[in-house]
């Protein structure tokens, strides 16, 4: 289905719907833990410090159902 404008719901003028964020991956690293990055991030270099978190160090912790 296409959005157009008929389709979508009405806002005010002043009102700016909110957006997702930057789009994110989740990455292994060579130990096989799990991180959550950039879409984008260089798999061989630290993770860490390109700014990706470990996901056991974080409230969402990776795994599931």
């Amino acid at each position: 289905m296409k959005l157009t404008k008929d389709i979508m719901p009405e806002y005010p003028d002043y009102y700016e719907p909110e957006y997702p964020g930057k789009p994110l991956e989740y990455v292994k690293d060579r130990n096989g833990n799990g991180w959550l990055c950039d879409k984008g991030t260089n798999r061989d270099g630290d993770l860490k410090r390109q700014g990706c978190w470990r996901c056991d160090e974080v409230t969402f912790p990776c795994g599931g159902r």
